[in-house]
């Protein structure tokens, strides 16, 4: 960690900025330090599937050195210790069980390697013309259960690159058969469980496109609708036989809903699930039939939309087995006698549970230890009204059990086409532990509550997104729980760059910002996002129609003269998504300027904090700078 707070220029193709280092840990540390200890921890087992014969269980375990190691275990020797292959989890893509026992895994460096758990034999899949790095990202397309020991996959097509073919691969000698060539402007091709190739899907500028293949072995568009401005078709999957697929689209009505569409003709038939507040998130599959059975969305907790009778009474049932309140069935044995569920709460991390049919047997996969002395949160949904919208929006109140302590943070959530929930956050955890209120708002920009309320964001970042961020804080104090200049305001990524805009225009409110990872000039991040392959399903949503000049007005990196508040700035040098460059050149602006700020390298980081070392550095001196400007809380360092 480098927290600087000076500055000397040089270039390295752009200009950036030499740091001073000052120190390189805070002074004094706020929170209790056991229970940032807990926070920070990755789970022992994350990522947890259940092989297609029930035999065995595949995750990430976490190892002794904090990093997490794809694991295997036998389900009936128990889940205490199990196989560790050599890959951690940023060496992979994803990994997923074919035929049987057979786990495969996307490298990012090394292609494709399949592990056999019966016989523990771990190879590469294919010798010699399949995926390689640097090209499209293989992906499984169907695991061919009738035939376990084929597969269908894309991968880069030599032929025309940068577009996939399809291939079927036999997963017992790794031969591979290309049976679709790639062409433009296909991306991503779908095939119903039996294998039988039914859509492709591709984008041009602006608009998406739907290829169906005809009767006569050729393929036709069946859709090509603007992705901003028409209501775009999310596919889920192509059902049993091919002639159908579950989609979501909100072309009947503002929300996104679930539909079966005529893969032929890209008809829709019919509706199988809606919500008039909520988009639809997911099509529940029964995974022993591959039949729709149900429908979730997002509240503020996950819902569920089940319509068939047998599967609402085995739910129940299982429910009422394990007794811990509601369960999701996130993966199963192909013969469905073993089944692994998800629980989710506000307070606790994930918990997995692994139910036995033919034995009746439960089995809790373990948890980091102490898991169950976390301090408790509660949650609530608000509803805070905002400026030319008809609908209110939702945002997430979360508190300690001692409920207003009369401080608080408003947390932005980035993306920000995203979402905040009121499931487990170790930031919320921690910040409420200190005794602070956690205000996570959905500004306009934000997904899961229609296309208005999506769309309602485009073009608005600085402007009507950040008078929601406003609207936040004005609720907070109207209701008694935080008084201007006892608030901070928080965020990551899109979040850090409200931070830095509420730091220009909000100080009659907050007494302070925190940024990770946090954009600072809209001219620079349409720049980098212009080099992407779909810039033109990014940068609409943050340019619009708006001038350059504009985009300036609206970037904290040239407004660094009207900064009223000290800003605590964290940002990772290997940050894909919002290049480390953002942070630099802002931290040189202020200095310039002589504006309170702290800036805090994260060497070696991604846009995504996933070592415990760099989720400590975060929180820590998030919570450290928060108590310097609001002063130590009652409840801090007291409530477990």
């Amino acid at each position: 960690m480098t927290v600087c707070t000076g500055f000397k220029t040089y270039f390295i193709g752009a200009l950036v900025a030499f740091l001073l280092v000052l120190s390189g840990e805070s002074a004094r540390a706020a929170g209790d330090p056991d229970l940032l200890e807990q926070l920070v921890q990755p789970p022992l087992i994350s990522a947890p599937s259940i092989s297609a014969d029930g035999h065995f269980l595949s995750g990430l375990h976490r190892q002794t050195d904090n990093s997490a190691r794809v694991t295997i275990w036998r389900i009936d020797n128990g889940v205490d210790a199990g196989e560790a292959l050599p890959y951690e989890r940023l060496d992979i893509n994803w990994m997923a069980w074919v035929g049987g026992g057979r786990l495969l895994l996307s490298l990012k460096e090394n292609g494709l390697v399949l592990y056999d758990a019966h016989t523990q034999r771990l190879r590469p899949l294919i010798d010699a013309g399949g995926p390689r790095p640097g090209e499209l990202p293989p992906f499984l397309l169907s695991q061919l259960h009738d035939d376990p020991t084929s597969i269908l996959m894309q991968w880069e097509d030599p032929v025309e690159p940068g577009y996939p073919a399809v291939f079927k691969v036999n997963a017992i000698t790794g031969q591979s058969e290309k049976i679709i060539s790639a062409w433009r402007p296909i991306v991503r091709w779908w095939a119903s469980p039996e294998g039988e190739i039914s859509l492709g899907e591709g984008f041009v500028g602006r608009k998406q496109k739907l290829f169906a293949r005809r009767q006569d072995g050729d393929w036709q568009q069946i859709l090509a609708k603007d992705f901003f401005t028409g209501p775009a078709v999310n596919v889920l999957t192509v059902e049993t036989g091919g002639a159908t697929a579950l989609v979501l689209s909100a072309h009947a009505g503002d929300t996104r809903a679930l539909w079966r569409m005529h893969t032929a003709s890209g008809e829709m038939i019919n509706q199988l699930a809606g919500h008039p507040s909520y988009d639809i998130t997911a099509a529940l599959i029964d995974p022993v039939t591959d039949i729709v059975v149900g429908a979730s969305y997002e509240e503020s907790q996950r819902r569920e939309i089940v319509w068939q009778p047998q599967n609402i009474a085995a739910q129940q049932a299982i429910e009422k087995r394990i007794n811990v309140g509601k369960l999701i069935l996130i993966a199963s044995s192909r013969s469905g006698h073993r089944k692994l569920y998800q629980k989710r709460s506000a307070s606790r991390p994930v918990a997995y549970y692994i139910y036995d049919s033919e034995d009746d047997q439960v089995i809790l996969l373990p948890v980091n230890p102490g898991t169950e002395a976390l301090p408790l949160v509660t949650t609530r949904n608000v509803f805070i009204p905002v400026p030319r919208m008809k609908r209110p929006m939702q945002a997430v109140l979360s508190q300690s059990k001692l409920g207003d302590t009369g401080k608080a943070i408003v947390l932005v959530h980035g993306g920000p086409v995203s979402r905040a929930t009121g499931n487990y956050k170790a930031m919320v955890s921690w910040l409420t532990a200190a005794g602070y209120s956690v205000l996570q708002p959905n500004f306009r920009g934000s997904s899961g509550y229609g296309e208005a309320w999506r769309r309602a964001g485009y073009g608005e970042w600085g402007h009507r997104m950040q008078q929601d961020v406003r609207a936040a804080a004005q609720w907070l104090e109207a209701n008694g729980t935080a008084s201007a200049g006892d608030m901070c305001v928080m965020g990551g990524s899109y979040g850090g760059y409200a931070a830095l805009m509420s730091a220009m225009m909000d100080d009659d409110l907050f007494a302070c910002a925190v940024s990770l990872n946090g954009v600072s000039s809209l001219p620079h991040l349409i720049a980098h996002l212009n080099t992407n392959r779909f810039h033109m399903l990014t940068v609409p949503r943050i340019q619009g129609r708006l001038s350059l000049r504009t985009l300036k007005r609206r970037s904290p990196i040239y407004r660094a003269d009207l900064m009223r508040m000290p800003i605590l700035m964290l940002h990772s040098t290997e940050d894909a998504n919002v290049p480390f460059e953002q942070s630099v050149l802002m931290a040189k602006a202020l200095r310039k300027e002589g504006k309170e700020h702290e800036f805090i390298i994260l060497k070696g980081a991604e846009h995504v904090l996933r070592r415990a070392s760099e989720r400590r550095i975060y929180m820590q001196n998030a919570l450290d700078f928060i108590d310097k400007y609001l002063g130590q809380t009652p409840a801090a360092n007291t409530s477990r």
